[in-house]
């Protein structure tokens, strides 16, 4: 009896298991593909007119929105209300009003709205503020035909004015108005047009590749699209698939229509293809991995038993490598894997030892600055037993910034920040040999107010290694107070101050916001201060630096309190 090997039982499993299946279920879905397709092809219609339609409501809400809020905000009426007779601009309170509007106007127009929208506002003369000025020569031909649709006694709602063709251009826009009435003396003040052009809507509907697709308004003009299409449906038993979705918003229909044999008869030839294809492919695929398997899984046996070999624990086991072909270059591969985790198993034994090792270090680094503040301590008793009052003053001072480095990532309040600023003054008193008044003013509600730590500490060293070491008179002044949403930080000395074209400078360095502005700048203690300061307080926070009445610089903090966290972290009230 023929005795099958192994790979044959592969091979005949792989034809009746894998192709048989294939040709049954591409016979059976050939007879069903052309229903399935069309069902797809009509949901895929309404999906993609959805979105078209989204978009439209979108661009609808947009000019909703942008409407709305000029027909109700009181401080815009009381400028239409003080132009609203104005024919042009006799006098300056006609240019005063003029310039609110169209600042205001433009504002609003600029924000919301994409680049095919226009806005217009026409007052009782029929002054028009446009939003784009380039448009106004086109529109003023079109403002009495338009008006004309506008009923005044319906400032409630957006007017549906319809589609208007510019004759020179041959370019349509359709056109929508608000008008906007004085709530107190019942009279209207302006009518508010906004245009949207017809290339909008071209461009929304130029995707559609497969069939025609058409826009009408609720009156059942056409506003974009194909022209052979109407909006009811003439012939209902046609071969055509037919789609139609409403804007609810507006009453718009968009129409869509394909042939429905077009349709299937690309999609059966893509079949038949497809189908060909996968049949010649299995067949040359099989015929040749007869001949190929016997020779190809000798090789592999020798792969497989080195893996397994290496798994129980033989460390050395390699593949003997014969010939150039591929798995000859699996085999080499194999090998340098072998070698690497052989590698990499004495790479984390050693890793292991290397990090008990370092947690050792660890630990025995911890203990340093804990000696050094003891042993400062010491001293610091020694000379207060001593009566040495002076130097053990400045003891305390260096071990209070040396705790405040310690804990360099912890927050801390501005009154802290002051009284570390204050012994920090007391060591460069002694270190630099001069005497440093410094005079502290913070209003009581921003004492608690929460700042990194050693935020200030650059710019007091400025101060004085820069200005004040031949002054012998040195002064430090530092003001903290509130003005509405923002913290004012200022530190002002009394030193030699600077040239105006370096101070300049170091304002414009002072306002980048891009790290990499930083690598050419060498102060690096006050690019410091304003990192710290952005990324505490958000990108708003700024830093500059000007000239005082007393010849020396000022340095400004502006911190915004727009985040409660800044006062409430400590467990304070916002508004305190």
């Amino acid at each position: 009896m023929f005795k099958m090997t192994f790979y044959r039982r592969i091979q005949i499993s792989f034809l009746l298991f894998i192709i048989v299946p294939i040709i049954t279920v591409s016979v059976i879905s050939f007879i069903l593909i052309k229903e399935t397709m069309v069902e797809k092809l009509q949901l895929s219609n309404e999906n993609f007119l959805n979105v078209i339609i989204d978009e439209i409501g979108k661009t609808i809400d947009d000019v909703t929105f942008a409407s709305h809020f000029i027909v109700n905000d009181t401080s815009f009426k009381t400028y239409l209300k003080e132009f609203a007779d104005a024919d042009k601009l006799r006098n300056y309170d006609d240019y005063i009003n003029f310039s609110e509007i169209k600042g205001v106007f433009s504002l609003i127009t600029s924000k919301p709205l994409n680049n095919n929208i226009s806005m217009y506002l026409v007052n009782r003369k029929n002054f028009i503020i446009p939003s784009n000025e380039e448009d106004l020569k086109i529109f003023s031909g079109k403002l009495d035909p338009l008006l004309e649709k506008v009923d005044i006694n319906k400032p409630a709602t957006l007017q549906w004015l319809g589609m208007v063709t510019d004759k020179s251009s041959n370019e349509g826009t359709y056109y929508m108005a608000r008008v906007i009435r004085d709530s107190h003396e019942k009279e209207y003040l302006s009518v508010l047009i906004i245009g949207i052009s017809e290339s909008y809507f071209e461009n929304l509907l130029k995707p559609v590749e497969f069939g025609k697709i058409v826009l009408f308004d609720a009156l059942g003009n056409r506003i974009a699209g194909n022209t052979e299409l109407s909006l009811h449906n003439t012939d209902p038993k046609s071969s055509t698939l037919r789609s139609e979705v409403t804007l609810d918003k507006t009453n718009w229909t968009l129409v869509y229509e394909a042939n429905k044999e077009a349709f299937t008869g690309e999609i059966s030839k893509t079949f038949y293809s497809g189908i060909g294809g996968v049949i010649l492919f299995f067949i040359l695929f099989s015929i040749s991995s007869m001949f190929m398997a016997r020779k190809l899984h000798r090789p592999i046996q020798k792969l497989q038993r080195v893996v397994r070999q290496f798994g129980m624990g033989n460390l050395d086991a390699r593949v003997e490598v014969k010939g150039g072909d591929d798995i000859a270059e699996l085999g080499h591969t194999l090998n340098t894997m072998l070698d690497q985790l052989k590698g990499l198993i004495y790479d984390i034994e050693q890793e292991q030892e290397q990090k008990r090792i370092m947690e050792l270090d660890a630990l025995f680094m911890q203990i340093r600055p804990h000696f050094l503040i003891n042993t400062l301590n010491s001293i610091k008793c020694s000379l207060i037993l001593q009566k040495d009052q002076l130097h053990s003053g400045i003891i305390d001072s260096l071990m209070s910034l040396l705790r405040a480095y310690l804990k360099i990532n912890e927050p801390t309040t501005l009154l802290e920040e002051c009284e570390l600023i204050g012994h920090y003054i007391d060591i460069m008193k002694i270190r630099n040999e001069i005497p440093v008044e410094w005079v502290l003013d913070l209003e009581p509600s921003l004492k608690q107010l929460v700042i990194p730590k050693l935020m200030l500490q650059p710019l007091i060293e400025n101060a004085i290694v820069h200005g004040l070491v031949d002054n012998p008179q040195a002064k430090i002044s530092i003001h903290a107070s509130r003005e509405q949403d923002w913290i004012r930080i200022e530190i002002e000395d009394n030193g030699s101050g600077m040239e105006e074209e370096l101070l300049s400078g170091l304002n414009d360095q002072l306002q980048f916001n891009d790290n990499e502005q930083y690598a050419s700048y060498t102060r690096v203690g006050l690019i410091n201060v304003v990192q710290r300061l952005r990324l505490s307080f958000g990108p708003t926070a700024t830093m500059s630096l000007c000239h005082n009445a007393m010849g020396g610089v000022t340095a400004i903090l502006q911190i915004p309190v727009h985040d409660r966290y800044v006062f409430l972290s400590r467990g304070l009230n916002y508004d305190a």
